[in-house]
């Protein structure tokens, strides 16, 4: 394989490009011309001109045969290079000539979700997870911790991303999971990653002795199966501690939430009920005002946790046309809507990280509408120093800014929920009670926008370092006698 999906770090032959240039202009056989136009177009992808190593690569897919023994890489390069028709192409064109590679498996799984067909990533994901149910670090040190990572492709998927700074495209793991990418020091640990679907691990042999199990699987709206995997596995290991037990999170539902958390004291979690949309749309509604719903009301699917699939209804008749354009089967939840704008005129939506009991505040956006995600850093907050000064604020002294009610409240969440890692987004209301959004520990960590909101770096890394020391004070407790 050429290229890795991660840092996009290449390979480069020792041959020239002058001289592979003079090679395959000598060379009438296709074969030798698609494999000197496969080692230019690297060449040229390591010097980042991304439009001339397209067009080698391009040339090498029109030269090699169907039965060239080399399509696999090409595919994962056309595939890097944003060629996703090409790329997927040759990389049906490899799996006939025999059975894919893991990486190639998880490529072509990604560009089938990317036009909608769904049932052959399903395959791909299938097969990639019985191939390699688990990976191990590239350079294993002794003296540190063997840590085992758990991640479900039951309902997940593989996105597709571009790395900054090469351009080159990879695959990232989306939907129902928290990702470590930013909150582990990986170079303090002997990380595996374990890729669970149905019963694959249960054919891994000689499996090292893991000081500890980190359980990354998220959403249990979206993936209780997966759940279910890890924790048939884990069973098998009762001495091994484990960041965020199956059992734990299985209870961070939505509506699981809304009845354990609304009860709590100075804690506001909306009604909110799950439905199953199948019959005419007239009765569903029904079904929903029966409960208690009113208007407006907030719908999304089941196990989504961006606002792709969320509406705010305001109306009967608006309810009833929002559902005869779902798919019949769709599961999706209603949530009572609180109007929760401030008397500064913007909505803002905190989140707060727990790590191992502690609190850590993350971020406080504002926004001048009730749906408040990232990119109203740049629509709103970015010309509103105000807002800039509020989120500081918040990010400085969270005690202060909240009141020691809603830190009281917040932390009487996480002896509910109980997970070694979880977020809460959440806002006040005017008596300060904590109006909660999400509880769960599906939220990514990342420093996307630290760099145009600087204030916000340091708080950042204070949430990766206490992640780190949260894995190795574990890790240590399973090693020590």
């Amino acid at each position: 394989m050429f290229l890795t999906d991660r840092k996009a770090e290449i390979v480069i032959p020792q041959s020239t490009e002058s001289k592979l240039n003079g090679e395959a202009s000598q060379q009438d056989d296709s074969s030798t011309i698609a494999e000197a136009q496969l080692q230019l177009a690297i060449a040229c992808a390591e010097r980042r001109d991304l439009a001339a190593a397209r067009r080698h690569a391009n040339i090498a897919a029109e030269q090699a045969a169907s039965d060239w023994p080399h399509l696999e890489a090409l595919g994962i390069l056309l595939f890097q290079l944003s060629e996703f028709l090409s790329a997927c192409v040759v990389l049906i064109q490899a799996s006939q000539n025999g059975p894919l590679g893991p990486e190639a498996l998880k490529v072509l799984a990604a560009l089938f979700h990317r036009t909608g067909e769904t049932a052959k990533a399903r395959r791909c994901l299938a097969a990639m997870a019985q191939l390699q149910a688990i990976t191990s670090p590239s350079h294993l040190q002794p003296d540190r911790p063997k840590i085992l990572r758990f991640r479900s492709v039951e309902k997940s998927r593989f996105g597709i991303k571009t790395n900054r700074e090469t351009g080159l495209r990879y695959c990232r793991l989306k939907g129902g999971h928290f990702s470590i990418k930013n909150l582990l020091d990986r170079d303090r640990f002997n990380l595996y990653v374990a890729t669970v679907f149905g019963n694959n691990l249960d054919k891994s042999e000689a499996l090292p002795s893991f000081d500890l199990f980190m359980n990354g699987v998220s959403c249990p709206d979206l993936d209780p199966v997966g759940l279910d995997n890890v924790e048939a596995f884990l069973a098998k290991f009762p001495d091994v501690p484990v960041i965020n037990p199956p059992h734990k999170v299985r209870r961070t539902t939505r509506a699981e939430n809304a009845r354990r958390l609304g009860a709590l004291p100075h804690v506001i979690l909306p009604q909110t009920e799950l439905f199953r949309l199948e019959g005419p749309a007239p009765a569903i509604a029904d079904q929903m005002e029966a409960a208690g719903l009113g208007y407006p009301v907030i719908v999304r699917h089941r196990g989504t946790q961006t606002g792709k699939t969320m509406a705010k209804i305001d109306s009967r008749a608006a309810l009833v046309e929002w559902l005869s354009a779902q798919p019949p089967g769709t599961e999706a939840y209603a949530t009572a809507f609180i109007d929760c704008r401030w008397q500064d005129g913007y909505y803002h939506k905190s989140r707060v990280f727990f790590i191992d009991g502690e609190l850590f505040p993350v971020a406080s956006l504002a926004s001048d509408t009730w749906q408040i995600h990232s990119g109203d850093r740049y629509r709103v907050m970015s010309s509103t120093p105000s807002t800039q000064e509020d989120e500081n604020r918040f990010l400085r002294d969270p005690m202060a800014y909240l009141g020691e009610k809603a830190i009281a409240a917040l932390y009487s969440i996480h002896d509910t929920i109980e997970l070694d890692f979880f977020g809460i987004d959440f806002t006040l209301d005017s008596e300060r009670n904590v109006i909660v959004f999400e509880a769960n520990a599906a939220m990514r960590h990342n420093f996307d926008h630290a760099e145009n909101f600087p204030y916000t770096r340091p708080h950042l890394e204070k949430v990766s370092a206490a992640f780190t020391a949260m894995v190795e004070r574990r890790a240590t407790t399973k090693k020590s006698p």
